[in-house]
């Protein structure tokens, strides 16, 4: 088994390296309304939140970095610093690798959905038992509050859906050897994107076959 875990754990790095790539386009640019929010009202006006955001979807990492930290440097609210160090997170793992964003999601766990997903997702990219250990705990436990079929919604254009986070959550549950657990989420994902076949679902759905042999 342990064989098995150490090459499944290998054939995964190529997969959450792409994810680090997600990004969407440019909603809103140019206005005061920014889609990539979710519907959720920002704590009051951040312009250099959003300016983050929008810089985030056209690819310039190193710019929205900034913006981030601008936000940090102005007597921010405890909301405002969480969402400047989410963004921060997000935009050094586009910039280097998902670990490269932890110290920045973590200061963000506490107030942000998409800071767990990114310090969850980066657990899993890491790759060894005790780092899938903390991305179960993550995932089910801080983001799901112990609810397995739960659902992330995400704030920003953070390139994660729902059903990935739940086939990640997949993916770690079988890297820890827990079956039943790894099946059901697994099967939530589908459920959640009828249209898995084909996407990054499917690719973790065959990485869990593996572990699971």
């Amino acid at each position: 088994m342990q064989k098995r875990f150490l090459i499944g754990v290998l054939t995964a790095l190529p997969f959450m390296i792409l994810l680090t790539g997600c990004g969407g386009g440019v909603n809103g640019e140019g206005t005061n309304q920014y889609p990539q929010t979710g519907g959720v009202t920002i704590v009051r006006a951040d312009s250099f939140n959003d300016k983050g955001w929008d810089l985030m979807n056209k690819g310039q990492w190193e710019s929205a970095v900034g913006a981030f930290q601008q936000v940090l440097s102005d007597n921010p609210t405890a909301e405002e610093a969480a969402e400047a160090n989410n963004g921060l997170g997000w935009a050094r793992s586009r910039i280097g690798t998902l670990a490269d964003g932890m110290p920045w999601f973590e200061k963000a766990l506490a107030l942000s959905d998409d800071a767990k997903v990114g310090f969850g997702a980066a657990y899993v990219q890491k790759g060894s038992k005790t780092d899938l250990e903390m991305a179960v705990d993550i995932f089910f436990k801080q983001l799901g509050k112990e609810n397995s079929h739960f659902h992330y919604v995400p704030r920003r254009n953070t390139g994660m859906s729902d059903a990935e986070v739940h086939a990640l959550l997949a993916y770690a549950y079988a890297g820890v050897g827990n079956e039943q657990e790894a099946l059901d989420q697994m099967s939530f994902a589908k459920e959640l994107n009828p249209e898995w076949a084909g996407s990054t679902i499917e690719q973790l759905d065959k990485m869990v076959e593996f572990l699971l042999r």
